[in-house]
């Protein structure tokens, strides 16, 4: 009987990476702005090589936040009731 060593998960899955331009068109946004997001530490991205950036769409859906509906409507001068 041989003993095999268990093998750890790969950190690189299979699912589809986005690039800056998708990732914008994604948000509706510059793709400044998605460099900007990146810049901030918003928005994780991986670097492949000298030039190649990548976002996993799991960070992606990570940026998204709840807006609390009154603070949203006071800010943007909401209903006048």
């Amino acid at each position: 009987m041989t003993w095999q060593k268990k093998q750890a998960p790969s950190p690189v899955s299979n699912e589809p990476r986005f690039t800056l331009e998708r990732t914008a068109e994604f948000l509706d946004c510059s793709v400044i702005t998605v460099r900007r997001m990146i810049s901030r530490g918003e928005l994780r991205a991986y670097r492949y090589g000298k030039r190649l950036i990548r976002i996993d769409p799991a960070d992606l859906q990570a940026t998204r936040k709840v807006i609390n509906p009154i603070t949203f409507n006071v800010v943007n001068g909401g209903d006048d009731d």
